[in-house]
Order: C-alpha cells, then structure tokens, then sequence
C-alpha cells in the first residue's frame, strides 16, 4: 500500500533535517511504517535522486544535492520540505514506484517535474498519480515584471499564469496551476491538487513569504512524505 502525508506546522523539524524524532513520531501517529526515511539538500534545481537499491540509501548526515527522489523499494519513506513552493509526491500503484518532488518556481521551470516523471518511467511506471500539497496561492504571490517576462521568453502561453490587476499595478503568479501543467504535460493520468495556501494559513502551515513579510527570522518547513509498505 502506498501512503502519502503532507505535514504542517504540527510536525516541526530542525533545519539541517537531520534531528528527526518529532517527524518520526508524528509518522508513527499516522500508521507509516518504513525501515529507511531519506530526505534531500534541496537547491531549486532539476536533479532527481534515484533508489532502486539498498546499497543506494544514504545517511542523515549525507544528504544529496537534489529536488526530488524517486523510488522502487519497499519500506523506504521519502521526504521534501517546503515552505511555499509545491511539494509534489507521485506514485503508480502497479509498478510500486513513488516519488516525492521540490518544485519552486526555478526548479519548475528548469525541469525537475519531467525529470522525476521520466526517470519513473525509466523503471516501469505507466500509470503515474500525484498529489501537490499546500503551497503559495495566486492571489498571495506577487511578483515583478522581470518574472513576467522571464515567464513570457519561455512561452507566450504561460501569460494564463498571471494575473494583472491594473488599477494596483500589481503582477500575482500562479505557481500551483503552472506545476499542475507540467504534470499534465508529461502524461500523469491524475492530479489531485488541494489548492491550499501556506501564505494565508497561519496557524497551519509554514510559509517563507509571511515570514520574510513579518519580518520574522526564522521559518519552518512543512514536510511531504509517501512510502510504499507493498
């Protein structure tokens, strides 16, 4: 059976992710059983970590220089943390392979949801479901026009991500509907996107953008985990 469980500001982890007893017990909680839980160096770009074998699962201590996983075996929980950008968790029932992807707008943009998705291909997967977690909405992410026109040099169509609202002056991005297209774009058979917002969900999630607003110096991370127990 696979599982999948987008955590929010109930689940606490340190910074470095290495101190995981808080994360390992609210897993407990909720009936996740693993015998390994592997998490990233995550640095908004397009690398994908792949385990296909015991002799490729790492230690706390050495986290790989990446933004998602994808894995084939059983009882290996694996973990991204966010706070705004989409935690993306990916799987197909048949073929036992699952995934967990980091996709900010950078890492997005360069690639990381294809990446993941042909590396499972590359095991076997066929049909691949995803979920995107809690993440920045439209209407709480402002953005500059040197982002719009980033945008607009990679394709005129992504102008549908945007919002303009001229009597502001203000430029809102949708990151959640432009992630929810590249997984459409590379042939995911479902997605299940919750559409909450971290920004405006105080209480329960972490969001990087409120903080920096509030000026607050340090930010939590909301964890997404899924694990194959077949």
């Amino acid at each position: 059976m696979i599982k999948t469980h987008f955590f929010g500001k109930e689940c606490i982890i340190d910074k470095s992710l290495q101190e995981r007893r808080n994360l390992k017990q609210h897993l407990q909680k909720i009936s996740f059983e693993y015998d390994n839980l592997l998490m990233l160096n995550q640095v908004h770009g397009k690398d994908v970590v792949l385990i296909d074998h015991v002799d490729k699962i790492y230690g706390d201590q050495d986290l790989p220089k990446a933004d998602g996983i994808v894995c084939n075996l059983k009882n290996v929980a694996i973990a991204i943390v966010t706070a705004d950008c989409s935690p993306i968790l990916m799987w197909d029932d048949e073929r036992q392979i699952i995934a967990a992807v980091h996709a900010g707008w950078r890492g997005a943009k360069a690639g990381v949801i294809g990446e993941a998705v042909k590396l499972m291909r590359r095991m076997g997967a066929k049909i691949i479901k995803a979920k995107i977690g809690p993440m920045i909405q439209q209407y709480s992410y402002e953005v500059a026009q040197d982002f719009y026109d980033e945008f607009m040099q990679e394709d005129q169509r992504n102008k549908k991500f945007f919002f303009d609202n001229k009597q502001l002056q203000r430029l809102f991005f949708d990151l959640s509907a432009y992630v929810e297209e590249k997984l459409n774009d590379s042939d995911v058979v479902s997605v299940n996107n919750c559409q909450t917002d971290t920004y405006s969900s105080l209480s329960s999630f972490f969001s990087y953008r409120r903080s920096t607003h509030l000026g607050e110096t340090n930010c939590g991370r909301n964890i997404s985990v899924i694990v194959n127990n077949n």
